[in-house]
């Protein structure tokens, strides 16, 4: 048999094929053992499909039977590594549960599942997905650890699809070409949001991600999933590359803009602060969550601008602020409403995102060279 090459089936053990090549050969276990120098019992143990066949044994049966090493060591890990995914596949069975906590239409969206995966195919593919191996490896690495979230009070966090929001954005973000992360020149970039409010959410992200890559940070957009509640959030991909990741939760561009102003905050007043992912009550008693509210309203509403706001008599009184400003109407309009309370007056003012919005935004982040409006 030196030299033929084998086409075995590698569910099948070694054992079998050396039972085989013992019975074209006419020869005991006994008489092989003699020629090979093992125990009689190491070579029934094979035969039995107790035990493998390890590449010093491989040797020893190349000489004593003339079938060459490397088919001996290539059967035998080919069974081995079937042996391990069909153990693995059970394992994938129990893991059904834990999967089905995703949601599936985002997981479809993002290519992640095919509409037809199901059973242990989706499982493999949402581990895979998230580098890991196990639920309970995906809980060690993207539940446990930490990225600064701002999240509504009122409302459970969805833990798994919060993961599943964060590593979009981080997938997302590791794609983007930035220069090196320089704190100076995003405060300086920072201070040229304000006027992007103006524009729409579209445009004006295009805008503040091109000028946030050349201050280093790389910014993304992953539309909100069902049940986290997430409006954005800052991670830091590598020791020195930060990411904002941003959704149209609530659909308003003074939510939008003040979210995108208090992440670059967070990045600017803590640099290479130690991310968090708290997926219990939000500690809205840090310190740093206070920082960059601040960070983020300074620059929105300079000076005496918020007692202006409060001051506001009417629509007109507020366009008005804006225009002197140059800062969207929305942004203003929202200001309002949260220091007076009395949403009536700014309802339209405040405008929306919509779903075309949120589409062009998609379509922004997949093609960066793609023609907004």
């Amino acid at each position: 048999m030196t030299g033929k090459q084998f086409t075995p089936n590698w569910s099948k053990h070694p054992g079998l094929l050396l039972a085989q090549v013992l019975e074209a050969r006419g020869l005991r276990q006994s008489e092989l053992a003699e020629r090979t120098g093992l125990s009689a019992k190491h070579i029934n143990q094979i035969i039995k499909q107790s035990i493998g066949i390890s590449s010093d044994v491989a040797v020893l049966l190349e000489r004593a039977l003339g079938v060459t090493a490397d088919i001996w060591i290539q059967w035998d890990a080919a069974y081995q590594e079937f042996e391990s995914r069909r153990k693995a596949d059970e394992a994938l069975t129990s893991y059904q549960p834990w999967a089905d906590q995703f949601d599936r239409p985002t997981l479809e969206r993002h290519g992640i599942l095919d509409t037809t995966d199901t059973g242990t195919t989706a499982v493999d593919k949402i581990l895979k997905f998230f580098e890991v191996a196990t639920p309970q490896a995906f809980e060690q690495t993207w539940v446990r650890p930490s990225v600064s979230f701002r999240r509504s009070q009122a409302f459970t966090v969805h833990e798994p699809n919060t993961a599943l929001w964060l590593r979009l954005v981080e997938r997302s973000a590791a794609g983007l070409q930035v220069e090196p992360f320089s704190p100076r020149a995003l405060r300086g970039v920072a201070k040229t949001i304000p006027r992007l409010t103006t524009m729409s959410v579209p445009n004006g992200f295009v805008a503040a991600r091109a000028a946030l890559a050349e201050a280093g940070v790389a910014l993304t957009f992953v539309r909100e999933i069902t049940g986290t509640r997430v409006g954005a959030a800052t991670w830091w991909i590598t020791g020195d590359r930060p990411a904002i990741g941003i959704t149209a939760r609530q659909k308003r561009p003074d939510n939008f803009w003040f979210s995108l102003l208090h992440e670059i905050g967070h990045i600017a007043l803590h640099p290479r602060r130690a991310s968090y992912l708290d997926l219990e009550t939000p500690d809205y008693a840090d310190p740093a969550e206070a920082e960059a509210d601040k960070f983020a309203s300074d620059l929105l509403f300079p000076g005496d601008t918020t007692d202006r706001i409060v001051g506001a008599r009417s629509q007109h009184d507020l366009i008005l602020i804006a225009a002197q400003l140059g800062v969207g109407v929305p942004t203003i309009a929202g200001c309002y409403g949260k220091l007076t309370q009395n949403w009536r007056i700014v309802g339209k003012l405040r405008g929306s995102i919509t779903d075309d919005d949120i589409r062009t935004l998609e379509t922004a982040v997949a093609s960066p060279a793609a023609q907004l409006r």
